[in-house]
């Protein structure tokens, strides 16, 4: 298991990646590749990634990093490049602390484009209903690093 919590590794790797690539807090598919920076796009800071200007989906544009070949995965529905292994779902809230932070990672992870904040809040408040503050804020804490 990896320290995300996902049973799988993502189809690249997160240290090559930048800190604000779509690829650290999506799954393959999720996201637009583009051959570079242009103006299509522009980083929104309340997201913490690029976005496409006329769809809003995420948008990686460093092809080179992440490994694939630019497409319009997420907005255009082009197929994936390879089948890549997706983690898994992040299911119920955990019993555990030990685990609640693999568990908003995902949650994060499996966010919709645009909806990061959204299931972000909600996670943190269906932990603050089970864990101690400080628990919470360092599974947040361990959320938000995963994802750039």
């Amino acid at each position: 298991m990896t320290a995300d919590g996902n049973d799988m590794d993502p189809p690249w790797d997160e240290d090559d990646l930048c800190a604000v690539c779509p690829g650290q807090v999506h799954d393959p598919g999720r996201f637009d590749i583009a051959a570079g920076p242009g103006p299509a796009s522009r980083y929104d800071t309340s997201r913490g990634y690029r976005c496409d200007l006329e769809t809003g989906v995420p948008v990686c544009v460093h092809p080179e990093k992440i490994g694939f070949p630019p497409g319009r995965y997420a907005s255009g529905g082009e197929p994936w490049p390879v089948d890549a292994p997706v983690g898994p779902a992040p299911g119920p809230l955990p019993d555990v602390a030990e685990e609640l932070a693999g568990w908003m990672t995902a949650v994060v992870r499996h966010a919709g484009p645009g909806q990061v904040d959204q299931v972000l809040a909600a996670a943190e408040q269906a932990a603050a209903s089970r864990f101690p503050p400080a628990v919470v804020v360092d599974a947040l804490r361990a959320a938000l690093a995963a994802a750039g």
